[in-house]
């Protein structure tokens, strides 16, 4: 193989360790998004939670003060049932779903980091062989021009 040859060889394992290094910085960049991403659902479903334990305070409150009419058990019963119920369950496992959707996603895309850091080691060690057999054939080179 002649130097030229393997020159070409050693461009195109930097154009690939150039290329998975470029994927690698999109990935991490994607990681970072997604740990936003994450924080936020997790800041929502905290907020809505604390909420939600405030109205429970509140109610509870007013339950315990006299009932002065008909009507005033059948809204805190009412209002019970809209601060525990299916609806709230619902809404607050919908954030916690949405949390766990994210952390698969980032889980993922640090898999496919992983990958691309192997892939950049592979390209280096083959980039270093063909440097190797660069200087040997250099060497073999200059010795047949010197005989």
């Amino acid at each position: 193989m002649t130097s030229g040859e393997i020159r070409a060889k050693i461009r195109y394992y930097e154009g690939l360790i150039d290329e998975y290094n470029r994927e690698k910085l999109q990935l991490e960049k994607d990681l970072d998004e997604l740990d936003r991403l994450k924080t936020k659902v997790a800041g929502l479903q905290t907020s809505f939670g604390d909420r939600q334990a405030l109205r429970q305070k509140n109610l509870a409150a007013l339950a315990a003060m006299p009932q002065r009419n008909r009507i005033y058990p059948v809204y805190c019963s009412g209002m019970q049932e809209l601060l525990t119920g299916q609806m709230f369950s619902r809404s607050y496992e919908g954030l916690s779903e949405a949390g766990q959707k994210v952390s698969g996603k980032m889980r993922e895309v640090l898999e496919k980091i992983d990958n691309c850091e192997s892939k950049i080691a592979s390209a280096r060690s083959n980039k270093a062989y063909w440097e190797a057999r660069l200087r040997e054939t250099l060497a073999a080179e200059a010795e047949e021009a010197n005989a």
